[in-house]
């Protein structure tokens, strides 16, 4: 395999495609994103993934289709992994492209059948012209081939444990002529760990929309919550229980914490729900508060600092510590929240200790039908592996009189920073997700709230 790079800096977040196959980097040229790199894998003749520069703290994977199952023996920790029109079995009757086809696709492979090749990846003559300025112009007609006998090789010898790595999204396109929809509803519904987004579209997916989707949006993220700046504190039900939560094990975590200067650091503040609860059983020396909007003075510490910032990056940047460190229903919206959680306990001084909560798999599981969410949860199993911790978790589900209701509160709260059903927008000047209408939807609202304590 090789890697190309579409924008490379000296940013720490990569996008990393695993390319589709008869498209190299080209294909991929408007998938980038303000702060992020992009690099494209491809040439699946030797499957030995080629080494990712050291820079790269955060690396989201975006495979599609014949990159799916190349992609899913990928060992690089990715902290998201994304499935694009395609699965980890990709020569199968059962779950990828049938034994018959893939083996005609490649005895016959010349330009001309390459050409109809991509007609029916395309869809239709006239989407198959509007992708063709980023296809290979001279495809070599002989690597194509050696790659189809590569991945047909892989498959046979994969079958049964092809997937190393699990996924956290999967996209199928309804009208997808090179992958049975079928098939692929089929395997990913027997591993069961994706959520699965079904789009109006052919296999040539619009792909930058898709990246779009699953970046985390720190301008939209901060829009959202400050236009909910003035409802959240009367209308965070789930949250403030969050907070008392959170304050019961406060109270038994500052017994353990030595009198003196205490440093405390706060991230996501926001308007101050945990703020005012914690002030009532720890005045620090030192407060430093975090969070990507506007923040109101609180004047609990004899010096205080407010940072408007992504307060992810700056936790990377910074070599810091504290005594304590609290954040209440904000990781989940990070880029990386493993790697986060994980970093915790550097920035924590000897006796030190951090209450963190977060949602996890499941959350507001009421909205699949809107999907994709602009937040990727991950499990809590998956924090337990970032680092030893105390865990506490619960389900908690809101019933309204209407779905109008449901949809108001998601927007008083800040949940969803667009709108409810609003998707970035394809190629076409139409969104690609098949979403249910608003009035298909339920009037509750899960949630699943997990609360982490970590000790130095």
């Amino acid at each position: 395999m090789k890697i190309e790079f579409i924008k490379r800096g000296a940013e720490t977040r990569l996008i990393l495609i695993f390319a589709g196959w008869s498209t190299d980097a080209r294909y991929y040229s408007d998938c980038v994103a303000e702060g992020w790199d992009t690099a494209v894998v491809s040439d699946y003749r030797d499957l030995t993934m080629p080494s990712i520069p050291e820079q790269y703290t955060t690396v989201y994977i975006f495979a599609y289709s014949l990159g799916v199952a190349v992609a899913s023996l990928c060992d690089l920790p990715a902290a998201v992994r994304i499935a694009i029109c395609g699965s980890p079995v990709p020569v199968s009757g059962q779950y990828g492209i049938p034994e018959n086809v893939y083996a005609g696709t490649l005895d016959g492979l010349d330009e001309k059948s390459l050409m109809k090749f991509h007609l029916r990846m395309a869809g239709d003559k006239a989407s198959l012209e509007s992708i063709m300025p980023r296809l290979p112009k001279n495809p070599d007609i002989e690597l194509l081939k050696e790659e189809l006998i590569a991945i047909r090789n892989f498959s046979i010898d994969h079958a049964e444990d092809a997937v190393r790595h699990n996924f956290d999204r999967v996209y199928i396109a309804e009208k997808d002529r090179i992958f049975s929809v079928a098939n692929l509803q089929a395997y990913w519904e027997k591993a069961g760990s994706a959520e699965v987004v079904t789009l109006k579209a052919s296999h040539a997916v619009d792909i930058a929309a898709i990246i779009k989707d699953c970046l985390p949006d720190t301008v939209a993220i901060g829009e959202g919550f400050a236009r909910a700046g003035k409802s959240y504190n009367n209308n965070a039900v789930i949250q403030k229980e969050i907070c008392k939560k959170m304050c019961d094990r406060l109270i038994n975590c500052i017994s353990g914490l030595k009198t003196g200067n205490v440093s405390l650091l706060e991230i996501g503040v926001g308007n101050g729900l945990l703020t005012e609860e914690w002030r009532k059983y720890v005045i620090p020396e030192k407060a430093t508060y975090v969070d990507l909007t506007e923040m109101p003075a609180f004047g609990i510490a004899k010096e205080e600092r407010y940072l408007n910032l992504d307060a992810e990056r700056w936790f990377e940047e910074t070599d810091e510590k504290f005594d304590i460190i609290l954040s209440a229903s904000t990781v989940q919206w990070f880029s990386n929240p493993i790697r986060f959680v994980s970093s915790v306990r550097s920035h924590l001084n000897p006796g030190g200790f951090a209450i963190l909560s977060t949602f996890v798999k499941g959350n507001l599981n009421q909205l699949d039908g809107l999907r994709p969410c602009p937040i990727i949860y991950k499990s809590e199993e998956d924090y337990r592996n970032a680092d030893e911790m105390e865990t506490e978790s619960w389900e908690r589900t809101l019933e309204f009189d209407s779905v109008r209701e449901m949809v108001m509160h998601l927007r008083l709260t800040g949940v969803s920073p667009r709108k409810v059903g609003d998707r970035p927008e394809g190629k076409d000047g139409k969104s690609p997700v098949n979403h249910l209408r608003l009035s298909g939807l339920s009037k509750a609202l899960t949630f699943r709230p997990l609360i982490l304590v970590i000790r130095n």
